[in-house]
């Protein structure tokens, strides 16, 4: 049979799992599907078996011909790298090195790829890839490792596994391309019938909307398991719309989302039509929102983004791995929501568990990629350049006005507070001496006498001054109440006995006490 050849030794690994997750091999599979100008994407797990692995796009297809120099020609040599053009006035190119499809390899072992065309013949094969390739590849195994001259250059080339073409009888209605295996590694069916026994989130809802109010209401996607993980990391990681232009406070995604609709792209998992899983609506202490943009040019190339952080305030977000900083080139994510910021250095506490962003990069950064496009080299100048951007939007923009708010909100609520207190002094004396209450404050006094209250007995009121509260040497939450005792003493010393005062005192204090 041939042999499927791949373009570089490390890329051959990718039979051992390149990707971090089922979800980022798949993301592979859709970015595939978006580059073939395909208008949705349909992913069947088998749920709740799991035992067959199914992705259908209808975009323009393979011819033969395509797959055949794909496979032999060295996959990772892929013309995509050298010559990205749009693939639509809509979309740019997302692939660059050709190496999406054997993504599937993390997952299976064998599967097969039905393509037809819009134009030309169209295949189906089916693929088989090499077992203990890893072993074979580090003693550099003859049989698998050989040199290849492609436009006057030399490549290394490496066999990951064979493939033979199956008989094929398209329909006229079938254009796109299917990949399906029904050959799935054990431990990965093993583990998403696992994730089912959270019974409490066993079966999905059948819109995204009601999978997003699951997924909104645990703090983490560890509690609802591998399959809902599934779900959400590939809504994240995909080029889908958000819920609705509103998804994100201010207006700041409603051109991202009208550039979405414009494509014309749809992912289904199961069914289930997904989209991008932010919703930042409802929460009671409101948002901070921050736009970010930038250009520049880093070692002599072009870097410009855009996008924005937002902070809900007063409550963490959830699940947590929405929080963070994504990255996301032509509007696929690269990996997930960085929860460090991109190693922001200063120590927020609890408030940076408040924070979510996303930055879309219109040009630039893709030499930074590392080869699985879930992470970046940290060290890249590109990188660093928009690392240090949004670094400075934290420290200097987002966190600042977030404290402020945060001294607002505190002193709204002291003020509440305190009015509060103050009525329960006055109930407190008026149930007792069946008198209208006025209270005003000292204004304060310099001298080092001890701070006194005054109350003045008039016929139908009774006239009280509290100590100025900066005179009241005691913690800020207490000084109120101490001042309130000092009034109470003074209004139980006008009766004439001690008996008196002491029974009169008790119990403007005990009732005091029980309304503060």
């Amino acid at each position: 049979m041939p042999k499927i050849r791949v373009g570089e030794k490390a890329l051959a690994h990718l039979s051992r799992g390149l990707y971090r997750s089922p979800a980022s091999a798949l993301r592979e599979l859709v970015s595939n599907a978006w580059d073939a100008r395909a208008t949705e994407v349909r992913i069947d797990t088998n749920y709740p078996s799991f035992l067959q692995l199914v992705v259908t796009d209808n975009g323009e297809g393979m011819t033969i011909e395509q797959f055949t120099a794909l496979m032999e020609g060295g996959i990772g040599n892929s013309g995509k790298r050298t010559n990205p053009q749009p693939s639509s006035s809509q979309r740019p190119v997302i692939g660059r090195i050709g190496i999406g499809m054997l993504g599937i390899a993390q997952i299976c072992g064998n599967f097969t790829v039905t393509s037809k065309p819009r134009h030309g013949r169209g295949f189906r094969a089916r693929i088989h890839l090499y077992d203990v390739l890893k072993e074979r590849l580090d003693r550099d195994d003859p049989s698998l490792i050989h040199s290849k001259e492609l436009e006057g250059a030399t490549f290394e080339i490496v066999d990951v596994g064979q493939y033979e073409f199956e008989e094929f009888t398209p329909r006229e209605w079938d254009q796109g391309t299917t990949i399906a295996s029904d050959d799935l590694h054990t431990h990965f069916s093993t583990a998403f019938r696992d994730s089912l026994k959270f019974e409490a989130f066993r079966k999905p809802k059948t819109t995204w909307n009601g999978c997003l109010h699951t997924v909104s209401g645990v703090r983490s996607l560890q509690e609802l398991g591998d399959y809902w993980r599934l779900l959400w990391e590939l809504a994240t990681a995909s080029p889908v719309r958000y819920i609705t232009a509103e998804a994100v406070p201010d207006g700041l995604i409603s051109d991202e989302q009208k550039k979405l609709i414009s494509c014309d792209f749809q992912v289904y998992i199961d069914g289930i039509d997904l989209a991008k899983p932010v919703w930042l609506r409802g929460n009671a202490g409101g948002y901070t929102s921050v736009p970010i943009s930038g250009e520049r040019r880093v070692f002599g190339r072009n870097l410009k983004y855009h996008g924005y952080i937002v902070v809900q305030e007063g409550a963490q977000l959830r699940p947590d791995e929405l929080r963070g900083i994504l990255i996301r080139i032509k509007n696929v994510a690269i990996g997930y929501y960085d929860q460090s910021m991109l190693d922001y250095r200063y120590n927020e506490g609890p408030r940076s568990r408040w924070v979510t962003g996303e930055i879309f990069v219109e040009e630039g950064l893709e030499d930074a990629l590392n080869v699985d496009r879930d992470s970046f080299n940290r060290f890249h100048p590109e990188f660093k350049a928009l690392q240090a951007h949004v670094h400075e939007v934290l420290h200097k923009q987002v966190f600042p006005a977030v404290y402020e708010k945060l001294k607002e909100r505190s002193e709204e609520r002291a003020s509440l507070k305190t009015s509060g207190h103050e009525e329960s002094f006055k109930d407190t004396v008026r149930a007792i001496t069946d008198s209208r209450v006025r209270v005003r404050y000292d204004k304060g006094t310099d001298s080092e006498s001890l701070p006194q209250a005054s109350v003045v007995q008039k016929e139908s009121s009774i006239d009280i001054t509290l100590p100025a509260q900066d005179d009241m040497q005691t913690k800020r939450p207490y000084k109120l109440l101490a001042s309130s005792i000092l009034a109470l003493f003074e209004i139980a010393a006008q009766e004439r006995t001690r008996d008196k005062q002491r029974q009169k005192f008790t119990e403007l204090l005990l009732d005091l006490l029980s309304r503060w």
